[in-house]
């Protein structure tokens, strides 16, 4: 077997969360906005109804995917709003709340290098779950990742969130290979390494210095610590493809 794709998750994998990160400040510029263009309710109050939209929302594990600016307009429908995700005022108020998500994003310092090694040898893309599909590319234009990728796959975009097969098989109907011809790397074992192996990937776990030592559902093909340790890990999965593929000749 030949790799001819490395598709990458997004948040945790190619950029982190600074560990101080602090959600109110977003939801504090959401309501400035909301504030600016005549929307008059408080803060605590729009947190609130916020909040229980969210958690509604993603109750009971579905991997069916909501638009942020669809919370946002339901938080609001509480006050007696009667706005569409699609309106001026919910597009503002989502781009303000996620101004500061992507000036606070962190990268390691590998990530390019690492990336434009790959570049030269596989195609590359992102599936990415995130509810707001300018966010992931502004935030790969802040780092200037961009140009790595042929294929960028948001679950805003598909309506459907990681490890649904669905987003997954975009992506590599996008790349146009399959999926045995492709490796997925990412740093959450359910969502990431369980859902490309059930579309028939093979797989590589970013495993983090905050990932817990445990018993996942599935192993990964392979584990590295950091991405510049990648290009080994491809190496070892080809190496094991083609042993496989010896011993069913032999």
């Amino acid at each position: 077997m030949r790799i001819k794709a490395v598709l990458f998750d997004f948040g945790g994998t190619l950029v982190d969360t600074p560990p101080r990160f602090d959600y109110e400040t977003c939801l504090l510029n959401l309501h400035q906005s909301l504030l600016k263009n005549g929307v008059c309710i408080s803060f605590e109050g729009y947190k609130q109804f916020h909040n229980e939209v969210r958690d509604r929302v993603y109750a009971g594990n579905s991997l069916r995917e909501v638009l942020f600016a669809f919370r946002v307009s339901e938080a609001l429908n509480r006050f007696g709003y009667s706005l569409k995700p699609t309106d001026r005022i919910i597009v503002e108020a989502t781009e303000a709340f996620m101004e500061p998500w992507i000036q606070a994003r962190t990268m390691e310092e590998d990530v390019p290098s690492t990336l434009q090694r790959l570049k030269k040898k596989y195609s590359l893309a992102v599936v990415s779950n995130f509810g707001h599909s300018p966010t992931v590319w502004k935030t790969l234009e802040r780092f200037a990742l961009v140009k790595f990728f042929d294929v960028v796959v948001v679950s805003a975009d598909v309506g459907w969130r990681k490890p649904s097969p669905k987003i997954f098989k975009k992506a590599l109907e996008a790349l146009m290979v399959s999926a045995s011809e492709s490796v997925f790397v990412g740093d959450e074992p359910d969502h990431d390494i369980e859902g490309a192996q059930k579309v028939g990937m093979r797989t590589v776990l970013l495993k983090k210095p905050s990932t817990k030592e445990t018993r996942y559902k599935v192993e990964p093909d392979e584990a590295v610590s950091a991405l510049e340790e990648l290009s080994r890990a491809l190496k070892s999965i080809e190496a094991k493809a083609q042993t496989n593929i010896s011993k069913h000749r032999g």
